[in-house]
């Protein structure tokens, strides 16, 4: 088994540095490929690659597919792309209308859904007057505050009330 698989213990880089040493010993080479082939992984199957362009310029002659076949698939490959860049820029304008469509209305500013209910919308209304109203804080500073956010929420509100 040990001489069938020679280059089996060796990790990939040092069977690439291997590859580098020997350019030009088609022995060598034919069993580092056969190693790298062996071995799992994209790293592995580029290093298999990289040796057998390695053996195609001491033979003279290449190993690989016809110019034919790799035409079709690099044609095969460019029609791929471009329909994946179209399905992302389909995505992308999705995305843009979503956001357009999400853009904080005035039901979320005061934690509402556009489809909430007359009565619930009542209730958060008294829920915040009660809780920001100026006249329910004492600190000048928490009243200041209060009043900016009472305001606005009125506001909210009031645009609330406007759009049903």
């Amino acid at each position: 088994m040990e001489a069938e698989r020679p280059f089996r213990e060796w990790p990939l880089e040092q069977i690439a540095e291997q590859a580098l040493l020997h350019p030009g010993d088609r022995v060598i080479l034919t069993g580092l490929a056969d190693e790298a082939g062996r071995r799992p992984g994209a790293r592995a199957k580029a290093l298999e690659a990289r040796i057998l362009r390695m053996l195609d310029a001491v033979d003279g002659a290449p190993r690989s597919a016809g110019s034919a076949e790799l035409r079709e698939m690099l044609a095969a490959a460019a029609r791929e792309i471009a329909m994946l860049r179209a399905r992302l820029d389909a995505a992308a304008a999705g995305r843009a209308e979503r956001a357009a469509a999400d853009e904080p209305g005035p039901h979320r500013r005061v934690y509402l859904t556009p489809d909430a209910p007359s009565w619930l919308v009542a209730e958060v209304r008294r829920a915040f007057r009660r809780r920001y109203h100026p006249d329910g804080h004492d600190e000048p500073g928490r009243r200041r505050r209060a009043e900016e956010v009472f305001k606005r929420a009125e506001a909210v509100f009031a645009e609330i009330e406007r759009r049903r």
